[in-house]
């Protein structure tokens, strides 16, 4: 994929939010509302916005949250029926989401259920990124939509909620832009979401680190630290370690002779010396 290498501002990106039955996909809930809008820099290019028959009654705690009826979606089209629109809206892009893991893993039950391919593509979690830049009491999407000033006439509809978050994004994005981010693999690294696509992007990272550790060989690495600030560090890399479910790696560094703690996906990019 040559266009993650392009800066953020070169490549399409579509946020997107479900609505849902329910909060578990593991109890039998499903998607009644889905909506989307596209970008492309500052640009907006198009949105798509659908109500759907979720094949089953809605709960009253969930149309509490989200004002949809069984009234609502009785003549809306099933999520077979909408979901080769919607793939085709998607294209190449760069997919965007609040909370992400929560949206896909109910879009990838539906596909799997209708024996479609699971949604595999870069995906960049605008909540990862509002916890790692903003220091907030909540972080729940009007919180951020109150602190940035933008306008949330309703909330937890689908189309509404993904222009939020998109509105956040392109917020917190300026900011980071400031700090030398710019590339959209490095978002993808600092911000991505954790699927099967963004194993398979740091696995050579990582696989070179475990490499230069057994050569004993020094490596040039580009990093931002926890305040998102970028760097360049000459070190040896000692070992990687895990912690909390995360993969550290330990060096010395070659100007002070320190040994160092790096998080493995603060690390933009390695070179060997």
């Amino acid at each position: 994929m040559d266009f993650l290498s392009l800066p953020i501002d070169e490549v399409e990106l579509v946020f997107f939010d479900v609505e849902t039955t329910g909060l578990s996909v593991n109890e039998g809930h499903a998607i009644c509302e889905l909506g989307a809008v596209k970008i492309k820099g500052e640009e907006q290019v198009s949105v798509f916005s659908t109500l759907i028959n979720p094949k089953r009654s809605i709960p009253i705690s969930a149309g509490a949250v989200h004002h949809i009826s069984d009234t609502d979606v009785k003549d809306a089209p099933y999520f077979e029926e909408i979901i080769d629109k919607f793939l085709y809206f998607l294209g190449e892009a760069v997919l965007g989401g609040y909370n992400i893991g929560f949206d896909l893993g109910f879009l990838n039950t539906e596909l799997s259920r209708i024996n479609y391919p699971l949604i595999e593509m870069p995906s960049i979690d605008v909540l990862l990124m509002a916890r790692k830049f903003l220091s907030l009491r909540h972080y729940h999407l009007r919180a951020l939509a109150d602190y940035f000033n933008i306008s949330m006439p309703v909330s937890h509809r689908a189309l509404q909620d993904a222009i939020v978050t998109k509105e956040v994004f392109l917020k917190i994005k300026e900011e980071i832009k400031k700090r030398g981010i710019i590339q959209t693999k490095d978002f993808i690294t600092l911000y991505g979401f954790d699927n099967n696509f963004f194993k398979k992007y740091e696995e050579p990272k990582i696989v070179l680190i475990q490499e230069s550790i057994r050569a004993k060989l020094s490596l040039r690495i580009c990093y931002v630290s926890f305040t998102q600030k970028r760097k360049t560090y000459l070190v040896i890399p000692q070992k990687i370690i895990e912690k909390n479910e995360k993969k550290y790696m330990l060096g010395v560094d070659l100007n002070t002779e320190k040994e160092l703690v790096f998080n493995l996906k603060h690390i933009l990019s390695v070179e060997v010396l």
